[in-house]
């Protein structure tokens, strides 16, 4: 961890501990004479994809912090690998300012607002973002037998429909924004100053109609009517666009699980380079994830009607 301290130029390590919960990627929090600092290590890639995407992320975050966003603030190592990184022995960290956290209190007003001026940073490009066909699913199981594969191939029906919904979305139709991406109760710290929006590594281009849907429906927990319209009534008056009345408006939800499944079924497989916690780990998760997108499927018709 010394070497991660001056890379970030934070000062002499006095004490690192691990930070319990990151399913992704790892968190210290680590305490130098210069202060306290979160420190992530990058479950990355090295193919020009992920690169890309980084590239993205980064910018997002900065130009938020740059606005006043509620968030930590980032910080830049002396030297960076690419904007906000610095690469350690072979591995890409990322750090920022801790925040001791305080007992969590209910916010879905605040995560309308919040969206709302996320969803005023300057848009960028129209975001691409489609699912896997079906056939290259049964592609992957075919290539891999076993328990893992056949469990998934049960959830091939929901799959399916959930692409087909998806690949009939009208995105002209929708509002392209550069925001967060994850906005859910696990990326809200909550501070003695207020809730500050955390892991930003995921900040992409996203349609925000898809954004604030799925984050009202994280914040209700996918349950709470009185929650999921607060979000949206916030969002709303915050100047925010409502989104339709219509089961297109949660296509970003089927969008997210059916590439969180796709991703962790790779991982699964050793597509990915994990240490083998990790991808013993994968396969539970992915069949997490197909299971919310069943769930999801089977709650479009009245989640619909809390939109209108």
């Amino acid at each position: 961890m010394e070497a991660v301290a001056r890379a970030f130029d934070l000062g002499t390590v006095l004490d690192h501990v691990p930070v319990p919960g990151g399913a992704s990627h790892l968190v210290w929090r680590l305490r130098t004479t210069r202060g306290t600092w979160a420190v992530k290590r990058l479950n990355r890639s090295h193919e020009q994809w992920w690169v890309d995407a980084y590239l993205v992320s980064a910018s997002i975050q900065l130009d938020a912090w740059s606005r006043g966003l509620p968030m930590p603030r980032p910080v830049r190592p002396p030297v960076e690998s690419a904007p906000l990184l610095a690469d350690v022995d072979g591995c890409s960290w990322l750090a920022h300012e801790w925040h001791d956290p305080v007992p969590p209190s209910p916010v879905p007003a605040w995560v309308g607002t919040t969206l709302a001026a996320l969803h005023a940073l300057p848009a960028g490009g129209t975001p691409d973002r489609r699912p896997h066909p079906v056939d290259e699913w049964l592609t992957w199981l075919d290539e891999a037998p076993g328990p893992l594969t056949d469990a998934v191939r049960a959830h091939l029906p929901d799959i399916a429909e959930a692409v087909a919904l998806v690949e009939a979305c009208d995105t002209t139709a929708l509002t392209p924004v550069r925001t967060h991406g994850d906005v859910k109760p696990d990326n809200v710290l909550h501070t003695a100053s207020g809730p500050l929006l955390v892991d930003w590594d995921g900040a992409a281009e996203d349609h925000a109609e898809w954004e604030v849907t799925r984050s009202a429906l994280a914040f209700a927990d996918l349950t709470d009517r009185a929650a999921f319209t607060t979000v949206v009534e916030a969002y709303e008056s915050a100047g925010g666009r409502r989104p339709p009345a219509d089961a297109t408006s949660f296509a970003g939800l089927l969008l997210v699980c059916l590439g969180g499944a796709a991703w962790m079924l790779w991982r699964a497989l050793g597509h990915r380079p994990v240490t083998p916690a990790e991808r013993a780990a994968a396969g539970p998760h992915s069949l997490r994830l197909l299971a919310d997108l069943r769930t999801a499927l089977s709650s479009l018709p009245e989640w619909t009607t809390w939109l209108r």
